[in-house]
């Protein structure tokens, strides 16, 4: 019976180191979204202000949740009263409704490191089912010796099925800016106890800079590894 319990708790433990938790590094992360105008052309603009977390198991390739944060206030396409306009109620209605969020309910693997992520997209109050589809690369360390990961992601979203109606007519049927919004990017993603710094990126590349910073992490490996160890003992013998 002790066999079988430490073997379920190593289980549990083992799911729970593996399905770390990883989080948006802005640094190198973009949002970025189109719509059609005057319906020959495009207006492009980006969100600046937004987050996120992401459940992965990097030896299965599985994922748990991905939940994202956009501030609707930081919609900028370069025109200062545009992107108060869609600030305004009209659009975002970003005082009452400050933040637009999508949280996966199911992630599937539809090739070779590509994803599709359904879930429920809210935007000024209103949840519908929406899918993102993304690409995921490998781990990559940066020069600072931090873990990466970088997901270009896509998704269609028609603006009417979150009350953002404001449009004007043209000549017959047609009108000034389309329905369909395209968003697109991508996010740079980090264990979320090993982000690299912004400030790192100042600072010149030398031996001893590398040196320190490899000590310093693993200080921090040896302190995870004896945590663990402790929670294990305190499952098995119940104290």
């Amino acid at each position: 019976m002790n066999r079988l319990l430490i073997g379920v708790l190593g289980c549990l433990l083992s799911f729970n180191v593996l399905s770390a938790n990883w989080v948006i590094n802005k640094d190198h992360s973009e949002i970025m979204f189109k719509v059609s105008y005057l319906n020959v052309s495009e207006l492009t603009g980006r969100f600046t202000e937004y987050s996120g977390s992401v459940e992965l198991d990097e030896t299965k390739k599985s994922f748990g949740k991905i939940s994202i944060t956009v501030l609707t206030a930081s919609a900028d396409t370069g025109h200062k009263m545009r992107d108060n306009h869609l600030e305004a109620h009209e659009f975002f209605n970003s005082r009452e409704f400050p933040k637009l969020t999508f949280v996966s309910s199911e992630i599937k693997n539809v090739g070779k490191d590509k994803y599709s992520a359904r879930g429920d997209l809210t935007i000024k109050g209103i949840t519908k089912p929406s899918i993102i589809t993304f690409t995921l690369t490998d781990s990559v360390k940066d020069t600072w010796g931090y873990e990466n990961k970088f997901a270009k992601f896509e998704t269609v979203v028609n603006r009417k099925d979150f009350n953002l109606n404001w449009n004007k007519t043209l000549d017959g049927s047609k009108y000034l800016v389309g329905d369909d919004v395209t968003v697109w990017g991508v996010f740079q993603i980090q264990p979320s106890k090993g982000v690299t710094p912004s400030s790192k990126h100042m600072i010149p590349d030398t031996d001893y800079i590398r040196g320190r910073d490899d000590e310093l992490r693993k200080e921090t490996s040896k302190e995870e590894e004896s945590t663990i160890s402790k929670k294990l003992r305190k499952l098995i013998n119940g104290k």
